[in-house]
């Protein structure tokens, strides 16, 4: 398994501990993030890499996750997926996540580094052009999608500043983790209509499937 930019390498180290003794590789370009996803799970093969160009051979993962990565602002997003499908097994899965709704581009997205906010269609067809079916869409981040919408948009026309202390408070963090685990369990069963991001599981298309 390979996951594209792992920073801390939370999600890494969940991967490695539920599907252990598989291997799991943690990609970054930063060097920084790649040391703290190594100090706290040595388990896992920390690695620096440009999702332009992966340095593994063709055919190596069966599984390659994408988090809040294909958004990034120097990211080719075509270039990215198709890079990923040549390092994916036959049949192999992808996961990505991406920012949802053009019209919540503002300081947050700045800050964070987000180069665009994808339409659920425009994101999909993008998958389709690198050789993926789509197995599942859901929209993530509902129970909040509200607040945090108006905060963003109320920044966009700056009518509200960025505050930076929001995003290190804890009662903030508490309730985001909350909402996030209430929707891991409702997305065990079914998707959600609406968030502020996308994920999408989709599947590498085989020779046969991709000519037809």
């Amino acid at each position: 398994m390979l996951e594209l930019g792992c920073g801390g390498g939370v999600f890494a180290d969940e991967l490695a501990l539920a599907h252990a003794p598989a291997p799991v590789v943690a990609l970054d370009l930063l060097l920084h993030a790649l040391a703290y996803a190594q100090h706290r799970a040595a388990h896992l093969w920390s690695v620096q890499g440009d999702l332009h160009d992966l340095a593994f051979a063709d055919r190596t993962f069966g599984l390659v996750t994408a988090l809040d990565v294909v958004d990034q602002r120097e990211v080719d997003p075509a270039a990215a997926l198709t890079e990923i499908h040549r390092v994916l097994q036959p049949h192999g899965w992808l996961l990505v996540r991406v920012s949802a709704h053009g019209w919540l581009q503002g300081a947050h997205d700045q800050a964070f580094n987000t180069g665009r906010r994808y339409a659920r269609a425009e994101l999909l067809a993008l998958l389709a052009g690198a050789g993926f079916v789509v197995s599942r869409v859901t929209y993530v981040n509902l129970l909040l999608a509200g607040p945090i919408a108006a905060v963003r948009l109320l920044q966009r026309w700056r009518l509200a500043p960025f505050l930076p202390a929001l995003y290190q408070n804890r009662l903030a963090d508490a309730l985001l983790r909350r909402s996030l685990a209430v929707e891991a369990g409702w997305l065990s069963h079914r998707d959600l209509p609406l968030g502020i991001s996308l994920c999408v599981l989709a599947q590498k298309a085989d020779s046969a499937s991709s000519r037809m």
